[in-house]
C-alpha cells in the first residue's frame, strides 16, 4: 500500500489516527467516506431520504467499529462490509415495520449519479444513468455486483470479500445482470444499439 490505501482514496496514517481516535483525523474520515457511503445506502434503499437516514446509521457503526479494523484487509473492503451489514440490518427492520403497519413493498432502485469529460462526459453521463434506471428492476445481490463491479471498479476478489461470497458467484451475478440490462436496453432504447459499430 502506498499514500492511499487503496482506490478510497483514505490515507493508512488518517485511518490510524482515527482508529487511535484523533477526533480530526475521524471527523476528515468520515468526510472522505461520505459520498461512497451514500451512494451504496442508495443502492439498498432506492430513496434519497431514506439513503440519508441509513448513510447516517452506516457512519455511526463505522465509527463504532474503526477501533476493530487491523488492516488485515484493505479499508474499502471493511468499510464496504460494515456498510452492507448496517443496509441489510436497516432493510430487515424496515421490513419488519411494514408487515406490522401493512404489506411489504419493498422498492430497492439505483439513481444516478454523475461521471467524467466534454461530449464524452455528457455521453457517459447518460448512459450511467440509464443503466442505473434499468438496474431498478434486477434482483439485490446482482445489483449490488454490478454496482460494486461496473460503477465503482472493483475487482471479482473484492467484491466476493465485501459481499461474502464465492468469486464465481460474483462472476455469475455479473454474468446475468449484464444479460439482463443488454436485453433491456435492446427493448426500450434499441436506437442505441444500433448506433454502435
Amino acid at each position: 500500500m502506498s499514500r492511499t490505501d487503496d482506490d478510497s482514496g483514505v490515507p493508512p496514517e488518517l485511518v490510524a489516527r482515527a482508529r487511535a481516535g484523533d477526533t480530526d483525523a475521524l471527523e476528515a474520515l468520515t468526510t472522505r467516506v461520505y459520498p461512497r457511503v451514500r451512494r451504496w445506502c442508495l443502492v439498498h434503499t432506492g430513496d434519497p431520504v431514506d439513503a440519508d437516514d441509513l448513510t447516517q446509521d452506516v457512519l455511526v457503526q463505522i465509527l463504532r467499529k474503526l477501533p476493530g479494523f487491523r488492516g488485515d484487509s484493505r479499508f474499502t473492503t471493511w468499510l464496504y462490509t460494515v456498510a452492507r451489514h448496517a443496509a441489510v440490518d436497516a432493510h430487515r427492520a424496515r421490513a419488519r415495520r411494514r408487515r406490522a403497519v401493512d404489506h411489504p413493498d419493498a422498492d430497492h432502485g439505483v439513481r444516478p449519479s454523475p461521471p467524467l469529460d466534454p461530449l464524452a462526459r455528457l455521453e457517459r453521463t447518460r448512459a450511467e444513468a440509464l443503466l442505473r434506471g434499468l438496474a431498478d428492476a434486477l434482483p439485490e445481490r446482482q445489483r449490488e455486483v454490478f454496482e460494486l463491479s461496473e460503477f465503482q471498479g472493483h475487482p471479482t476478489a473484492e467484491i466476493a470479500a465485501i459481499l461474502g461470497i464465492e468469486p464465481v458467484s460474483v462472476r455469475a451475478h455479473l454474468f446475468k445482470a449484464r444479460k439482463a440490462l443488454r436485453a433491456r436496453v435492446l427493448e426500450r432504447h434499441p436506437a442505441l444499439v444500433e448506433e454502435r459499430p
